[in-house]
């Protein structure tokens, strides 16, 4: 390859290129051309190959060297020429059509040469195809700006989450203060106990002595107000005692109407305080000073919010569990409400209604405490809080007690228990714009022992799989965009496209994702929690959803016999109305025209080696096999008129019919056709506890066979 002489003495440098040149131009691969001094082509080598021409390379002789380049390299050849008539020489690197006309990059030389007296006669081009080398670098300055754009992205989150960490420390040390200011008050409230304690026994003492009836009156008017100090001083060691009172069955109308002589005190003279208690209220199981401590809140909350008068109503009424908000798990509750006429919520501050220390009121005015005590209090009770709010018009906030029972214990239904083993070791990521939000279910997955990983933005989750992360599953928090949200699945599926997503959405914005598994928001986190086990292959799904259906139809058309094809259609219908797989009991209507032809088997042993027994089994069934079958085990690897019990059974863990066939000679031109369709049930709405077989045997001649094909 030609490789010229860098050297400072151009003259000596341009004899020594004047005597390579003939070998340069007949042996090197790079493009090389030899100039005029007005830049015209004289000589090119054989590599010649920027002219663009598809033919012989000396085609791009007399042609300008320098208008061969592309728009943006032309000035640098025309600087290039004009410098080596000087004699320098000159490297640039520009763009240039190839013999295809396709635009490779290259690294030039322009060199002068001299002749043998020393004068400049000719200029020598030399451009080496460095194409593969500039698209190498541009992939890794891609490569650099991504990571480089994924870790300023993780940057911010860190330092985002560096303000949490440094907000959480001052929210703490506030606690604290708190905390700190209660015992503070309990001690002040003992020495207060005291000093009543002494002027209760001086008072009894005085009036056993003789005393004027003037006296006694007055004795007896001290002696009310010490009893009406010492009421108020339990009412304060209550009050400051939240954390260490066990929670009890609290009959809310006594509760309510004891507590109403201090929330007399909260209001202004302007402000109407209404109590309606009704006085068959259920009783609840609660903390008293926990619920004192959201009365009093809540009172003083509405009072702030009213500054120049208005009303605030108290009512405490028993919802029935046919009456309960949706939100709401089945069971019955106590409803406790607020209303107050003050100036309303704003949007931004209902979004973040219930969080820790967010208050809207000036500095040392709130704490931020009084709604997040009600949110508390109904979480530890498996209650809620629902609030509705106006601008100009009122706030009323709802809370929702469970229903205590006659010992104690809540009355309301548990949602179905779920083993706590089967959950934790997995990686779930939370996507949620929403703070609150975002921490909830931050909170509620790692105390099933999930490790988790949250974003607060689709730029960061991207980011933090493009640092490596890789979760078991994502949750995403979706909000009004649902189109973006389709498009993140998408991007979070590019290195696992069977990666499982969980979206949180309300019923505007659920719509679109098609296939996905969404939950309408308010969730219940039972049904949050299953799901997760599902996707992760812990516990088998139950619900038959209406991707399950759909995807069971297609089998439908296959099937010939019209009786069992109804079965078919009638168990479709079941399970769409209801919501879920039907159970034995539901299905049992289904074969009743078919009942000599149908079996029912219950799963005794789930995954990874199921096993089944024969709950029942058709005349037909029994009369072919010439045995009883109730009773008797079978597992999923056992060949038998049942068709393939794995493949069926699995299936049925998606909420998926099963459906073959097959085809036996009989000879005389007859075919027996021996359809088999097998359904999922389920007797607890969780589980796939049975499978309903249909088996029919239909003799068929040749000819109508292939007259149906």
């Amino acid at each position: 390859m030609f490789d010229p002489v860098r050297d400072d003495a151009v003259p000596s440098r341009a004899l020594r290129l004047a005597e390579l040149l003939p070998r340069a131009i007949g042996i090197d691969t790079d493009c090389i051309a030899l100039l005029d001094p007005a830049g015209f082509i004289l000589e090119v080598n054989p590599a010649w190959s920027l002219s663009g021409d598809a033919g012989a390379p000396e085609s791009a002789v007399g042609r300008n060297w320098t208008e061969i380049w592309l728009a943006g390299g032309r000035d640098a050849a025309f600087d290039a020429v004009r410098r080596a008539r000087t004699g320098l020489s000159i490297r640039f690197t520009a763009q240039g059509p190839s013999a295809n006309g396709e635009p490779r990059w290259f690294d030039v030389i322009v060199d002068p040469i001299c002749d043998a007296d020393g004068r400049f006669a000719q200029i020598l081009t030399r451009a080496r195809d460095i194409t593969i080398h500039k698209n190498r670098e541009a992939e890794l300055q891609r490569h650099l700006d991504e990571k480089t754009a994924a870790l300023s992205v993780l940057a911010r989150q860190l330092e985002a989450e560096s303000s949490d960490r440094s907000a959480a420390a001052a929210r703490a040390a506030h606690t604290d203060r708190i905390r700190l200011l209660g015992q503070f008050v309990i001690g002040i409230i003992h020495d207060f106990n005291n000093v009543l304690t002494v002027l209760n026994g001086a008072s009894a003492m005085l009036l056993r002595g003789g005393l004027t009836q003037q006296q006694a009156r007055i004795l007896r008017d001290i002696n009310q107000a010490i009893s009406g100090a010492a009421q108020l001083s339990r009412r304060l060691l209550e009050f400051s005692r939240l954390d260490g009172t066990e929670p009890e069955q609290i009959a809310l109308p006594d509760f309510l109407k004891t507590t109403a002589a201090m929330l007399s005190h909260l209001m202004k003279a302007d402000i109407d305080l209404v109590i309606d208690v009704d006085d068959a209220c259920w009783p609840v199981l609660a903390s008293p000073g926990a619920l004192r401590s959201v009365v009093l809140n809540l009172t003083a909350n509405a009072g702030d919010a009213m500054p120049n008068g208005g009303s605030l109503t108290i009512t405490a009424r028993n919802c029935y569990s046919t009456e309960r908000p949706p939100a709401l798990a089945v069971g019955d509750y106590v409803h406790l409400s607020f209303s107050d006429t003050g100036c309303g919520m704003t949007q931004a501050a209902l979004a973040r209604a219930g969080e820790a220390f967010y208050t809207t009121k000036s500095q040392g005015r709130g704490t931020g405490l009084g709604l997040a005590s009600a949110f508390e209090l109904a979480g530890q009770c498996g209650g809620r809080v629902l609030i509705s709010s106006a601008q100009g018009v009122g706030t009323t906030i709802n809370i929702y007690l469970p229903r205590a029972g006659l010992h104690g214990t809540t009355a309301a239904p548990s949602e179905p228990k779920i083993d706590r083993t089967l959950h934790g070791n997995a990686t779930i990521l939370v996507i949620a714009p929403d703070e609150t939000i975002r921490r909830h279910l931050a909170t509620m997955l790692r105390n099933l022992d999930y490790r988790v990983i949250v974003a607060e933005r689709d730029d960061v989750a991207l980011a933090l799989l493009a640092s490596g992360m890789k979760p078991n599953l994502v949750l995403f928090d979706l909000q009004r965009d649902q189109q973006a949200g389709a498009q993140l699945a998408a991007q979070l599926r590019q290195t696992d496209s069977a990666l499982p997503i969980v979206f949180l959405a309300d019923s505007t914005s659920a719509h679109r994702l098609h296939g996905e598994l969404i939950f309408r928001k308010p969730v219940v986190e039972t049904q949050i929690a299953r799901a997760i086990l599902e996707l992760l292959g812990r516990l088998p799904a139950s619900i038959a959803s209406a991707d399950a259906l759909r995807a069971s139809d297609r089998l439908r058309d296959r099937i010939r016999n019209p009786r069992m094809r109804a079965v078919y259609d009638q168990w479709r219908d079941l399970a769409a109305s209801l919501g879920r797989l039907p159970s034995p009991a539901d299905a049992e209507p289904l074969t009743h025209d078919l009942k000599d032809d149908t079996c029912l088997l219950k799963i005794v042993h789930g995954q990874p080696s199921p096993v089944f027994q024969f709950v029942f089994a058709g005349a037909a069934l029994v009369g072919r096999l010439g045995r009883e079958l109730a009773g008797e085990l079978v597992s999923a690897s056992d060949q038998n008129v049942i068709a393939s019990l794995a493949g069926a059974y699995q299936r049925g863990l998606s909420g998926l019919a099963h459906f073959d066939y097959a085809r036996f000679p009989l000879g005389d031109d007859t075919m027996v056709l021996f359809e088999r369709l097998v359904l999922p049930l389920s007797d607890d709405g969780e589980r796939v506890s049975h499978l309903a077989g249909v088996i029919t045997f239909d003799e068929i001649h040749n000819d109508s066979e292939r007259n149906a094909q």
